[in-house]
């Protein structure tokens, strides 16, 4: 009677769906790499935020995995179109034909122009998994980057947010980052951008600067940034092999036969009609 008891209990219904879920990860981490400096962008679409002049809150996001370097356009609308002409005029134009580009699955990337732009010229297009933001992590934690600064600066003034994307995105794009411990925007240009400060108080290279050696040192700069490049490489394979390590210690693998009984958790891009706070997990 004591097993039959036991049995009945874990065959209960009830008690498995609204049961507590296990969050521990299940799979060992795998690390993205880029095969060139603008090989890999992820995509991702943030807002809404409060209007602006021409009825536009959203953000469209392009983030570079390996240079860190992010690119953003204003949006009225989430469409397909804007989305195909952001990945054209802002990454293909820019910085050349990516390798691969990793979205979510909003019909903006999985439509039929994006795709067949994508296509077109050989785009390896990945979409992560539905309800599962972790898979293109990069871009999440570029967004929150990005809106931590913007309510940092505006506090209460949440209308001007659209003046002061700019200047955060400046700031994003002059910050080293921790993988590489370089600035996105000397990975992409070989030389570190002049900030005020050093307009306001002098910085060695602002006071000494010389037209004659410009070039020269230019040249030297541009000689030197395959060099920092892959130092930085390196130091990103580091980064992620500690991540790596502190990620799987918290791993809890499971194993399942064929013809198991389990749940089958139903996941959407959107939120499902009349589930509450007393659903089932």
């Amino acid at each position: 009677m004591k097993y039959d008891a036991m049995d009945f209990v874990r065959r209960c219904e009830s008690c498995q769906l609204h049961s507590n879920m296990s969050h521990r990860p299940h799979t060992d981490l795998r690390a993205l790499q880029s095969p060139w400096s603008f090989a890999q962008w992820g995509l991702d679409i943030l807002g809404p935020f409060s209007l602006t002049p021409g009825q536009r809150k959203f953000l469209i996001i392009g983030i570079n995995y390996f240079t860190k370097w992010v690119e953003a356009v204003l949006l009225a609308k989430i469409t397909e179109q804007n989305a195909t002409e952001f990945l054209r005029q802002n990454i293909v134009c820019r910085f050349g034909v990516p390798e691969c580009v990793v979205t979510d699955n909003g019909t903006q990337f999985t439509g039929k122009r994006f795709t067949k732009y994508c296509a077109s010229l050989r785009i390896n297009l990945v979409h992560t998994s539905v309800a599962y933001p972790q898979a293109n992590g990069q871009v999440e934690v570029t967004n929150r980057t990005i809106l931590h600064r913007q309510k940092t600066k505006l506090e209460s003034s949440e209308g001007s947010w659209v003046h002061e994307l700019p200047s955060i995105l400046w700031s994003y794009r002059t910050t080293p980052r921790e993988p590489t411990r370089e600035t996105p925007f000397n990975l992409c240009y070989g030389v570190e951008a002049v900030i005020p400060i050093e307009v306001c108080l002098t910085s060695p290279r602002v006071g000494c600067f010389s037209a004659t050696d410009n070039n020269q040192r230019l040249r030297e700069s541009l000689d030197a940034l395959e060099e920092v490049r892959d130092q930085a490489r390196l130091r990103k394979a580091i980064y992620q092999q500690r991540v790596a390590r502190y990620y799987n210690k918290k791993v809890k693998a499971r194993q399942f036969e064929v013809g198991d009984l389990v749940l089958r958790s139903v996941e959407t891009t959107g939120k499902i009609a009349g589930r509450n706070k007393l659903s089932p997990n």
